[in-house]
Formats: C-alpha cells, structure tokens, sequence
C-alpha cells in the first residue's frame, strides 16, 4: 500500500507541476534535478554506501548515533566542496540567464542538506520498521507536494521554488527521523575522532572509489544527458523530453520496486551459502519472472502513450508522447540491466561492471554531443535507448561469463502474445474527452495485470517452493 501511494503522489506532482510551471520552468526543474543529482551521485551516495554497509553492525553495538553524526558532519564538509564544483558548473555553462550565482549556490546548498533526509529515512526500513518507513516517506512526499505549491504561489513560480518546498519538508522530517534513530543509541565524541584517522579514512577511501566511479557513469548515462540538450538546443526542449521520458521513468521505477520488494528477499535467501549451479537458477528463475512483466510494460506503456501523457501532464507538454513511448525502451533496458547486475553482487565481481556502463556513456554523450538532432528531436532518446541496449548486452556477456544465466524465451513470446490487445489503442482517437482517457487507460491497466498474472502464476509457485 505504501509503494502505491508513493506512486500515485508522485504522478499527481508531475501532473501538478507541469500546470502551475511555464514550459521554461519546467525545464529548469529537471536542470536542477540532474544538478543535484550530479552531486548525490558523484560525492555522496558513495559515502551513503559505505554507512549502509555496516548500518546493522553499529546498532547491534550501540553505536549508530555516533556513526550517523559523523555521517553527517562529512556530508555537510562534502557539500561545501561541491559548491566549489557547482559555481564551474555555473560558468561553464553560463546560467547566469537563469538565477543569479548566490540564488544557485544557495539553493544547491540547501538541497543538498535536505537530501540527508534519504539516507536517514532508508536506516528506517533497514532496521525493519517498515511502517514507519512508509508513514514517514508518504508523509514526507504529501508535504512536499503541499509547500511546493505554497513556495511557487506566495513567492514565485519557478523551479527553483518549488524545489525549495521539497527541500524544507524534508528537513522538517529528517527532525523526525533523527530522533527515531537515536533512540537506544548514545553519541561519543571520542568514537567520532577515533573513526577520523588516516588508516579509517584510507579504508572508507577504498570502499568508496569504485562505486563513485560506477555510480558517476550512472548517473552519465541516465540523466547527463540533459545538460546537452540545454546547451545546444533550448530549456523548452528539455522540459518535452524531460517530462516524456520521467513519465516513462515513474510507471517503471514503481513497478520495478514492487518486483524487487517482492523478489529479491527471495533471490538472496537462494543464493546464500548456495553452490553456483544454485545460484546461477535462482538468478534464472527471477529473470524467468519479471523480465516478461517488463516487457509487457514497455508494450503497455508504448501502446497507450497518447492516453497516458493526456492524464498525468498538463495540455501543453501532450505532445510529448513521443517521449513517453520511446522512454518506455530506454526503461525497459535499464530495469533489465539491473537485473543482470545482480549477478555482479552474488558473484561479489562488482568492479565487471564499469565497462558496460562505460560503452553506454560514451555512446549516448559523444553521438548528443557531436550530432546535431534539430530537425529530429525524436532521435534523442532514440540514441538513449541505443545506448541503454548496448549496456544490457555487454553486461550479459559479461555476467555469463561469471554464472551460467540464460534468457527464458517462451516466457519472453508469451508477453509478446498477451500483448497484441494493446495495439487496439493505436487505431483510437486520441482526442478523446477526458473521461473516455481514463477509461481506456483504466481499461487497459486491468488487462495489463491480468497479463502480468497469466505470466507469474505458474512460475510464483515454482519460486517460493
């Protein structure tokens, strides 16, 4: 229920945006995302990472509050380096036409501090109090959506506005959750400067370098993309392909969380302690499972575009359907490649992973870079989805040469064949009323579960055995 209502609330914020922001705003919003996504990626998570790895062990020794303070003093030293980082973004790509260098520095700032937010509310779920890892998230996504709008109309309409509303409904929560996680923990100073030394921080170092590397082309391939369509075409360019391709994004990230909240306790419990002939058919059997629901999403989401991009966003971007159809192949690769990628941590071989997603950046940068797609817009996700496909393979390739995995095909041509209704709505109107919109895509949502239950049910029973 609580992945549902994370879904539902972020589709009615995009809709919500998307009405309340001019074209141009919106293309700053999602600039601003990929900024500080840039930032999460490339100097944080990494640390994250490492905070996550050892969670357990710190509460188990009473001593998370002291590693969690000491989380956050290092996010809050990282994040003063970053702005250093963030004024050459600034001047490189001269967005002074957009804000002013302090109203940018400040914002990044403060966005960042917020985002402190995600990794504390995650110690929630992975302490396993999962209902008030839920009641904090929604209640934390509700009041966002809440200050956004009281941001972008009492003080001005622009993303940057209602990024801020974000911003401060999660510090509001992080109060909240940091008094969660300091219940039965006590705080030691001398702890703190014990873990800062030398030989700590080398080990802290070592841990770090691969994933930020990995995480970098990450975040390359999923959203730098962004950056170059500003620089060589315009904002208003990026805010249709932006907002196509998030609505793509959310009805996938939502699925794929469902699968992987359902699935992957599953997986885990297989392959521990398992031979590798084990592991290599429990990784099989999950493949077997969810890679035939994603592709009868990726047809869902294709087929029903029109519909889809006229209920979640305002008039003005419906003609980004475009973007919502070919971002359903971009996701459909990336949820795909994910799923490969766990061969990669069963196998404990991590490190074979920076080459695909290394082939994936440099294809999708140097061909958005070098070409020019003025005439063909369309083509940009289309070089996107290339890229992303490029991933997938190679780092099949490369994981079977670490587990023997194979690709279940009949599985794969049953979603095909439960599919073919789909095309009905490429012979409809699309200029429908609203109502008759949502009836078809709520016509079509009930046969797309129907399909996704004639491909799990046989197979959900041969998991759990």
């Amino acid at each position: 229920m609580g992945k549902v209502l994370q879904v539902i609330i972020a589709l009615v914020s995009i809709k919500i945006l998307t009405e309340v922001l001019s074209t141009e705003e919106v293309g700053n919003y999602y600039l601003l995302l990929t900024i500080l996504m840039f930032f999460n990626f490339t100097f944080l998570n990494p640390l994250g990472q490492y905070y996550g790895r050892y969670l357990i062990a710190w509460e188990t020794s009473k001593n998370l509050l002291t590693a969690t303070n000491t989380l956050i003093l290092l996010r809050v030293f990282i994040i003063f380096v970053s702005l250093i980082f963030g004024y050459g973004i600034f001047e490189y790509f001269g967005y002074s036409k957009y804000y002013s260098l302090f109203d940018f520095l400040l914002f990044v700032f403060i966005a960042l501090v917020a985002g402190t937010h995600g990794v504390l509310i995650s110690v929630v779920n992975t302490l396993g109090d999962r209902i008030k890892f839920i009641k904090y998230l929604v209640m934390t996504l509700l009041l966002s959506l809440v200050l956004s709008l009281v941001f972008v109309y009492f003080f001005d309409k622009s993303a940057m506005s209602w990024l801020y509303g974000i911003a401060v409904a999660q510090l509001f929560f992080t109060v909240f959750v940091y008094k969660y996680l300091s219940k039965n923990n006590h705080f030691s100073l001398f702890k703190m400067k014990s873990i800062l030394n030398k030989e700590y921080v080398k080990k802290v170092s070592y841990f770090i370098i691969p994933i930020t590397l990995t995480l970098f082309l990450q975040w390359g391939q999923n959203i730098s993309y962004r950056f170059i369509i500003e620089l060589k075409y315009s904002i208003e360019v990026l805010a249709f392909i932006a907002v196509g391709l998030s609505i793509s994004g959310a009805i996938f990230s939502a699925v794929e969380g469902l699968a992987t909240q359902y699935f992957n306790p599953i997986y885990l419990k297989k392959i521990t302690n398992a031979m590798e002939k084990k592991r290599a058919e429990a990784w099989n059997e999950v493949a077997s499972m969810i890679l035939p629901i994603y592709l009868l999403l990726m047809l869902f989401v294709m087929s029903l575009s029109p519909y889809l991009t006229k209920v979640l966003v305002a008039e003005k971007f419906h003609e980004a359907y475009i973007y919502v159809l070919l971002g359903a192949m971009i996701e459909f690769f990336r949820v795909s490649t994910n799923i490969v990628y766990l061969v990669s941590q069963s196998e404990l071989k991590t490190n074979s992973t920076i080459l695909p997603y290394t082939v994936g950046f440099v294809i999708s940068i140097v061909t958005l870079y070098l070409v020019d797609f003025s005439n063909d817009l369309w083509l940009i996700p289309l070089v996107l989805t290339v890229a992303y496909m490029s991933i997938f393979l190679i780092l099949f390739i490369s994981m079977k040469k670490l587990l023997a995995i194979t690709i279940d095909l009949i599985s794969l041509a049953k979603a095909l064949l439960i599919a073919v209704p789909f095309g009905v709505a490429y012979f409809l109107d699309t200029d429908y009323s609203m109502f008759i919109t949502l009836l078809i895509v709520f016509v079509m949502g009930l046969y797309f579960l129907l399909g996704v239950y004639m491909l799990s049910l046989k197979k959900q029973k041969e998991m759990v055995s």
